[in-house]
């Protein structure tokens, strides 16, 4: 899985870092919408009478109805659009993510090699679209309607200011979206569970006894288009269905002699949280030496590097750190070290493609002049877009003594974890064959969160989400009419999904060919992206010119509008990690940010709209 590196920055870290850009944005975003509103005043009446309205409207908005906000009349308007949107029929949202959901199993890929992956991302992504487009419609019509038939000036009449009518609107149609979510939630968890719920049965007359080892092995029924080997100890009267599509079954003996049965429980594993420990990343070259990076084997994607097969060359993985993330002896409890790791396969001969590649962890010290630098090789086997977990017993740690040249057991606490620090090297140990990593590919595996709670977790992304497109679809709609108020916040939405290739583009740093005048030129006359526009110095200025007036203000709404990507946390559930509360905090400040500035915004675009009326 793909994570970005602001992840890895703590909330305290990131909320300093990002307070002084936010803070620009909440400053463009007051001064854009001062601005905007005075021109549309200006264009409607005349710059003079536009003054003297925003002037007005800030004196009255800031000392008279700013202190007199009732919140029984907030609530008065936020009940009166859930009662709008009753009317608009909202359920019919509910009824089609059901029918998606009793469809939609039919057509799952149920022989797929990771079904809670495919289960868990087909419910949240129609979760966030149907929701995200019922919020689009309830705030962008809801206003323009009013105004239409007229039942907004029978409000105005009353003592009812106008944040108080927009922050009505807005928390009405995002508690209409909660309610919906709630519903969603709940219907899609239970298709989930129902799913991938099952079970394997096991004749005993197809397992083989092994009287030295006093153990049962062979295979489970199959069920759901797969099997389980199994190995079952007679000892323990326990045993284990090994992992197959992501999941595995413990098994009970039932029974003595003739008689024994074997007792196959639910599935285990699909439904993980797991948590994550994240190190610094570093490397050593084909030579043993620091390097800046690994090695490049030529694919365009940048996300991973490489270290090459049978050399000295090295990842390696500082955990720990002496301020804030110690490792100390609770981070084992059961003295072993559980790591984790997603590395990437790059072959360079021909062979079996579904072959194992042998690698090795070196545990490593992080101080210099240690009596034990570096353990000696554990060995394992690394195979293409498989999670490969590694417990390795700290009995199983040894170090090659320079004196007698033998293995001695190491006190990894004492001899190698210094000041809380642990380093963990990877190498590859075939010829003329490559590992890639990236920082987040190898980790130590803290203890498992709850499943439930962190699914809960992503529909409250879901509901971020929901409430910043209410919040624009409700800005729009004071000075805009519906249909208008709906493209004008799905362009938002457009801006902010794309806000990086947007900014790639006007950088010239993922196309060629000039930006989208200059491409219509091209298209129409037939020209490649890679030759001199053919046209006059003086069009080809005019172009020039409209391209970068055309990308720089895409580029500036894109910076301002909300990174809706980032608010996405489905893929972290379907793959089975544990969405931080740095994460989730990180998103709720950036939420807030904006529903205090559009609030005021829209507060005051309002207002002028009554005083012009």
């Amino acid at each position: 899985m793909v994570v970005d590196p602001s992840e890895f920055i703590s909330f305290g870290d990131w909320f300093w870092e990002a307070i002084v850009p936010f803070l620009l944005t909440i400053v463009t975003l007051l001064v854009g919408g001062l601005v905007f509103w005075f021109v549309q005043l200006a264009v409607r009446r005349h710059p003079r009478v536009a003054v003297d309205i925003i002037g007005r409207t800030l004196h009255n908005s800031i000392f008279r109805d700013l202190p007199s906000t009732s919140l029984r009349r907030i609530f008065a308007m936020a009940r009166l659009a859930i009662h709008e949107a009753l009317r608009s029929r909202v359920l019919v949202i509910f009824a089609i993510f059901v029918v998606l959901l009793l469809f939609g199993g039919w057509f799952l890929d149920v022989e797929n090699d990771h079904p809670a992956r495919l289960y868990l991302t087909f419910v949240l992504s129609s979760t966030s679209y149907l929701i995200i487009a019922l919020a689009m419609f309830l705030s962008a019509f809801s206003l323009p309607n009013d105004i239409k038939n007229r039942t907004i000036y029978t409000i105005t009449t009353k003592p009812v200011r106008s944040h108080e009518i927009f922050m009505g609107r807005v928390i009405g149609f995002a508690a209409v979206g909660t309610i919906l979510l709630l519903m969603m939630g709940t219907i899609s968890y239970m298709f989930v569970w129902r799913g991938l719920d099952h079970t394997h049965t096991i004749d005993v007359a197809d397992l083989n006894y092994d009287s030295d080892r006093k153990e049962w092995t062979g295979r489970t029924s199959f069920d759901r288009h797969h099997f389980h080997d199994v190995i079952i100890s007679n000892e323990t009267k326990r045993g284990i269905a090994m992992t197959s599509k992501g999941h595995q079954h413990e098994i009970t003996v039932l029974g003595e002699g003739t008689d024994v049965q074997f007792e196959v429980g639910p599935p285990v594993g699909d439904l993980l949280a797991r948590v994550p420990v994240y190190g610094e990343l570093s490397f050593l070259d084909r030579y043993g030496n620091q390097a800046e990076s690994g090695l490049n084997v030529g694919k365009s994607w940048g996300y991973r590097t490489y270290i090459e097969g049978n050399t000295l060359n090295t990842a390696i993985w500082k955990f720990g750190d002496q301020a804030t993330n110690q490792i100390t002896s609770a981070t084992f409890p059961d003295e072993k070290i559980p790591l984790e790791m997603d590395l990437r396969v790059f072959r360079t001969n021909r062979g079996d493609i579904e072959s194992k590649i042998r690698g090795e962890v070196i545990l490593m010290s992080t101080d210099p002049i240690a009596k034990v630098q570096e353990s000696l090789p554990i060995n394992f086997e690394a195979t293409e877009f498989a999670t490969l977990r590694i417990d390795i017993p700290f009995s199983d740690v040894k170090y090659l003594d320079p004196i007698s040249a033998k293995p001695i057991s190491v006190d990894v606490f004492n001899d190698l974890i210094v000041n809380g620090e642990l380093k963990v090297g990877i190498r590859c140990k075939e010829h003329a064959q490559f590992f890639g990593m990236a920082r987040a590919d190898l980790y130590l595996r803290g203890p498992d969160q709850s499943f439930i709670i962190n699914f809960a977790k992503s529909y409250v992304g879901i509901w971020m989400q929901m409430l910043l497109v209410t919040l624009f679809g409700v800005l729009f709609s004071t000075f805009l009419n519906g249909i208008i108020s709906l493209k004008a916040t799905l362009a938002i939405i457009v801006l902010g999904t794309f806000a990086g290739f947007i900014t790639a583009i006007q950088t010239n740093d993922v196309s060629t060919g000039g930006g989208p005048i200059e491409a219509l030129v091209r298209g129409v006359t037939q020209q490649g992206a890679e030759t001199e526009l053919n046209v006059s110095d003086g069009a080809r200025d005019v172009i020039e010119v409209l391209d970068g007036a055309y990308l720089w203000t895409m580029n500036v709404v894109s910076q301002i509008a909300p990174r809706y990507p980032e608010f996405n946390t489905a893929d972290k559930v379907a793959f089975g990690y544990d969405i931080s509360m740095d994460l989730l905090l990180r998103h709720l400040t950036v939420t807030l940010g904006y529903f205090m500035v559009i609030s005021i915004i829209g507060t005051l675009i309002l207002r002028s709209r009554e005083v012009a009326a």
